[in-house]
C-alpha cells in the first residue's frame, strides 16, 4: 500500500463524514474549515500504520481526537449546540462505518481499493440524509408553524412560516431550499422598487426589468426558481434572493433562497420544508 494513497483515502472518507455532519445538523461551517478537520483525522490515521502509536488509539484517545475534530472543523454559538454537533459526528461515523464495511462483505471487493471504499463511504452518506429526512419530517409534522427570522444584506425582519412538506422548491442551479415569503413580510428589508410589482404572475421580462432597478449587491443574489401549479401545465417562475441566512428556533441556517410571492392567508406569511429545519 502506498502512504499517499492511504493519506488521501482517509482524507476524502473524514471530508464525507464531516460535510454529512454539517448537512444534517443544518451547521454553518466553511470548506476551510471542512478541509482542516479531514486533515487533521487523515494525519492521525497514519499513526495506525505505526505499532509504537498504539496507545493513541485507546477509547480515551479516541474520544479526544473526535473532539479536537469537531472542534476545528464545526462552528457553534454554545455548548448545548456543540453537543449536538459532537453527538451527530459521532452517529455519522458509526452509520457510515458500518454501511462501508457491510458493503464490502456483501460484494466481496477488497477494501484496499481507494475509490470503492470512498465509494461506499458517499453512498453511506447519501443513504443516512434520505433516512434522516424521513424521520425528522415525521417528528416536525406536530408543530406546524415557525417562527422565523430572514437575514438579507444583514438587514433582518421576522415571519410566522406554515411547515409544509409540499414545499419541495429548489434553486435548480445551487439546489438550494426555497423559502416561499410573502413580498409584504419583506418591507422591513427590501427596497421600495420591489413593491410595485405583484409576485403571483412573474415572467422572465417582468423579472428582468425588477432587476434593472437593483443595485448591484442585491441583484447578484437574484436567483429565477421555476415551477409549476397543480394541475396546470405551463411552467411559472418565483423571482428569488439568495439570504445571508434564516435563523429558526435560534440555529442559523444557510444556503436559502427567499421565493416572493403574493399568496392569500392572513394566519402565516411564509411557507417552508420541514426538511430545512434542524433537527433537535
Amino acid at each position: 500500500m502506498y502512504i499517499e494513497y492511504y493519506i488521501i483515502e482517509n482524507l476524502l472518507i473524514n471530508y464525507i463524514i464531516i460535510s454529512c455532519t454539517s448537512i444534517l445538523t443544518k451547521t454553518i461551517n466553511s470548506k476551510k474549515n471542512k478541509w482542516t478537520g479531514a486533515s487533521f483525522g487523515a494525519m492521525y490515521s497514519v499513526a495506525y500504520l505505526y505499532p509504537q502509536f498504539d496507545i493513541l488509539f485507546t477509547l480515551p484517545f479516541k474520544i479526544v481526537i473526535m473532539t479536537f475534530i469537531t472542534l476545528i472543523s464545526f462552528t457553534y454559538k454554545n455548548k448545548k449546540e456543540y453537543f449536538r454537533i459532537m453527538i451527530a459526528f459521532y452517529a455519522v461515523n458509526i452509520f457510515i462505518s458500518g454501511v462501508t464495511f457491510f458493503i464490502i462483505y456483501f460484494t466481496g471487493i477488497s477494501h484496499m481499493k481507494i475509490s470503492f471504499l470512498i465509494v461506499c463511504a458517499y453512498i453511506s452518506a447519501e443513504l443516512l440524509k434520505y433516512i434522516y429526512n424521513d424521520i425528522k419530517t415525521l417528528k416536525q409534522l406536530n408543530d406546524l408553524t415557525k417562527t422565523i427570522n430572514i437575514s438579507l444584506l444583514n438587514n433582518n425582519c421576522t415571519c410566522k412560516a406554515l411547515l409544509d412538506s409540499g414545499n419541495l422548491l429548489k434553486d435548480p442551479i445551487s439546489k438550494n431550499d426555497v423559502v416561499i415569503v410573502k413580498s409584504n413580510a419583506l418591507k422591513e428589508i427590501l427596497p421600495d422598487s420591489f413593491f410595485k410589482y405583484k409576485y403571483d404572475n412573474i415572467d422572465v421580462i417582468k423579472a428582468e426589468e425588477i432587476i434593472n432597478f437593483l443595485d448591484d449587491d442585491i441583484s447578484s443574489r437574484v436567483r429565477l426558481i421555476p415551477y409549476k401549479h397543480a394541475g396546470s401545465s405551463s411552467g411559472n417562475i418565483i423571482l428569488g434572493l439568495k439570504a445571508d441566512y434564516i435563523e429558526i428556533d435560534d440555529n442559523k441556517i444557510g444556503n436559502i433562497i427567499i421565493g416572493i410571492s403574493d399568496f392569500d392567508d392572513s394566519d402565516y406569511n411564509a411557507i417552508l420544508n420541514p426538511s430545512i429545519l434542524p433537527y433537535v
